[in-house]
């Protein structure tokens, strides 16, 4: 008798490619979302640029100068674009985790299932006396199962709180932004 089914193999091996090609295509459309991105602040950042030279080509006298250099001083818009595009990259990338971790945690449950299927047809057709090795066998699959289980709440946690960190983080920034800027214009 064979405990081993070809059908059963094969089904998980398509079942593992598709798996594969779903991560890949969502880490593909991560990078390419984060390239829109990047380019997106790029263009922003390089229209600010040319609008502040323009600016500054304008000024005719000094009241006019001492106005735009005050006016770069405020970095309120500045921190505020780069808090948001922050908030844009973190969003994505707890997105994609979070879709990764779904795709492979029920790819982990089919495989723990076929695996709990093999040791309980091996146990059926097991020699007697064989009991002691078949149920340190199940009991060993168990404790994996739960250190798998305790592993995906650990990251789940860390993820949490890398995202509270980091939006406490913004919020702080953007609250600094104002008083900086008041700072800096108020020691004129």
């Amino acid at each position: 008798m064979s405990f081993f089914n070809s059908e059963k193999l094969q089904t998980a091996q398509k079942a593992n490619l598709d798996l594969l090609q779903q991560i890949s295509g969502k880490v593909f459309a991560s990078v390419e979302q984060l390239s829109q991105l990047q380019f997106k602040a790029l263009r922003d950042s390089t229209e600010e640029h040319f609008e502040g030279v323009r600016k500054l080509l304008a000024v005719r006298d000094p009241q006019g100068f001492a106005e735009l250099q005050a006016s770069f001083t405020q970095p309120s818009a500045q921190t505020e674009r780069l808090a948001e595009f922050n908030r844009q990259v973190q969003a994505l990338i707890v997105g994609t985790q979070s879709d990764i971790a779904k795709l492979t945690s029920s790819q982990v449950e089919a495989g723990t299932q076929q695996v709990q299927e093999f040791v309980e047809a091996i146990s059926k057709n097991a020699p007697a006396g064989s009991e002691p090795v078949v149920a340190a066998f199940k009991s060993s699959l168990a404790n994996a199962g739960t250190v798998f289980e305790s592993a995906q709440k650990a990251v789940k946690q860390a993820s949490d709180v890398a995202q509270s960190s980091f939006d406490a983080a913004t919020a702080a920034a953007t609250k600094a932004a104002p008083a900086s800027a008041k700072a800096t214009s108020g020691n004129k």
